[in-house]
C-alpha cells in the first residue's frame, strides 16, 4: 500500500518509476539491513524520483539500516546521503561525511592578476576563464589564510566537487 502498486498490473506492464518501487518493496520484505542500488533514481520522472528518495529517507532513519547507492545525481546526494564517496576511473578521491564536505571545501575566485602567484599544489583543480580563475579547495579557511581578500570564496555543491575532481582543465 506505501508504494502505490496496482495489484493487478503484470510487472512488465508497469512503469519505470512503478518498477523500482516494486524492486524496493520486495528488498524491504526481507528486512534487509543493507540496500545496495544502482542509480535507482536514474530515468524516473521527478514526481517518482521524490518519492523513492522519500522512502530511502524513512528507510535511513532506523539507524540499523543503511543504503548504498551510486548515482551521478547530484541532487539526490544532496537529499538523502549522510557519507559520500567519488569514485572516478576505479579510484577513490573523496570519501567523507557530506556535512564535513559542505562545510570545509570552497570554491574559489580570482582575478587575472593573481593567476601567475597562485600555487596550483593548493588547489584540486583550477581552471581559467576570462576575468581569472576558479578553483576548488578542500579547506576554505586554510585558502582564505594564503590569499587574504584577494580572493572570493564561496561554498562548492556536490556537483561543482564532484565536476572539479574528475574534469581535466588545464592547470595554471
Amino acid at each position: 500500500k506505501e508504494f502505490q502498486l496496482p495489484l493487478k498490473k503484470k510487472i512488465k506492464d508497469l512503469s519505470k518509476g512503478m518498477k523500482m518501487k516494486f524492486s524496493l518493496a520486495v528488498a524491504l520484505s526481507h528486512d534487509a539491513d543493507l540496500l545496495i542500488m544502482d542509480e535507482p533514481t536514474s530515468g524516473l520522472d521527478p514526481l517518482v524520483r521524490s518519492e523513492l528518495l522519500d522512502i530511502l529517507h524513512q528507510i535511513i532513519q532506523d539507524e540499523n539500516k543503511s543504503v548504498f547507492f551510486s548515482t551521478h545525481i547530484t541532487s539526490d546526494l544532496d537529499k538523502i546521503a549522510d557519507y559520500v564517496t567519488l569514485i572516478n576511473d576505479g579510484e577513490i578521491l573523496l570519501s567523507l561525511e557530506k556535512d564535513e564536505i559542505i562545510n570545509s571545501y570552497g570554491l574559489v575566485k580570482g582575478g587575472k592578476e593573481l593567476l601567475d602567484r597562485v600555487n596550483p599544489k593548493d588547489f584540486i583543480n583550477i581552471k581559467e576563464n576570462q576575468y581569472g580563475f576558479e578553483a576548488l579547495v578542500k579547506d576554505r579557511n586554510e585558502a582564505r589564510k594564503n590569499y587574504g581578500d584577494k580572493i572570493i570564496i564561496e561554498k562548492p555543491t556536490l556537483e561543482d566537487i564532484m565536476l572539479y575532481y574528475t574534469r581535466r582543465w588545464k592547470y595554471v
